[in-house]
């Protein structure tokens, strides 16, 4: 990134203007999609950094909505737009007849803003890099399959440590991969979960390691779930779990919620960035909670 304001060095906090007048954090948000991840198969697995996460914050298993298809093409659509298949009109993952010019993902939202306000992607399934996100986006990466999901992370926790986002968009593939090809109820879907787990745990270090005056949101969410024998698509329960995991300031540690849907996603990550949500954008989604005051 360049042309970025200027920021203290690293661990150390702008001094107050007087011992009564404290400054404000900038509020920072990364969002770390685990594509075709089941909840519960998360929590057998040996994922201890995701299981921090979970203790730390909030958690919230829910439904993609009856008759939405279970594919990555409308979950992602619906999480990064905030608005439901209905409306963004993402029926499958080929993106045809979308309606990103009325609902944008939450990035090009951000990077629209009258703010400056840096935004970055970085995807291992190229079409969600390729498609969804607009020109606005200020860095959009595809990664290329040779690298998969360990040059996406790699360059997310680049972005981390050496940029300045205020959010970032992450996507790793490899657990979808497993249940494809070994199903969620194998031992290799446990791996690749445990292989996301530690690449999840490099990119939240990234965020602790960054200065002290940023108040950073991470949410960790799925497109969609998977069958035992492996597989998408249908309308069975498997299929249609999903879940938020979110950390961050306001957000009781250990705490379940059930009334949280994919929308919530883009609806949060705006508030917590200080986007006052437009009636005239015709969400879905909804703020997990009030954005912190600014001033």
């Amino acid at each position: 990134m360049t042309g970025r304001r200027p920021r203290p060095a690293p661990g150390r906090r702008p001094a107050a203007l007087s011992s009564e007048v404290s400054v404000p954090r900038t509020p920072k948000v990364l969002v770390i999609g685990l594509d075709g991840a089941l909840l519960g198969r998360i929590e057998d697995a040996d994922a201890p950094h995701l299981a921090a996460l979970t203790a730390a914050g909030l958690t919230a298993p829910s439904l993609i909505e009856p008759g939405a298809p279970t594919l990555s093409g409308p979950g992602w659509a619906t999480i990064l737009t905030g608005a439901r298949p209905a409306k963004h009109r993402v029926r499958d993952n080929s993106f045809t007849g979308n309606a990103f010019a009325r609902y944008p993902d939450f990035l090009t939202r951000l990077a629209s803003a009258e703010r400056d306000l840096a935004t970055c992607a970085i995807t291992s399934w190229a079409p969600l890099a390729e498609k969804v996100f607009s020109a606005r986006v200020g860095t959009r990466v595809a990664t290329p399959d040779a690298e998969y999901d360990a040059g996406t992370t790699d360059r997310a926790v680049a972005e981390l440590r050496h940029g300045d986002p205020d959010a970032l968009f992450v996507q790793l593939d490899a657990i979808d991969d497993a249940g494809h090809r070994h199903g969620a109820a194998s031992p290799r879907y446990l791996e690749a979960i445990h292989g996301a787990d530690a690449q999840v745990g490099r990119m939240v270090a990234a965020v602790r390691a960054r200065p002290v005056d940023e108040d950073w949101l991470v949410l960790v969410t799925a497109d969609h779930g998977h069958t035992d024998t492996g597989g998408h698509g249908g309308p069975s329960l498997p299929e249609r779990e999903t879940f938020l995991i979110a950390v961050g300031d306001g957000l009781a540690p250990g705490s379940v919620r059930t009334d949280v849907r994919m929308p919530d996603v883009a609806a949060t990550a705006l508030a917590h960035l200080g986007l006052a949500l437009d009636p005239a954008w015709d969400l879905d989604g909804r703020p997990l909670r009030a954005p912190a005051a600014t001033g």
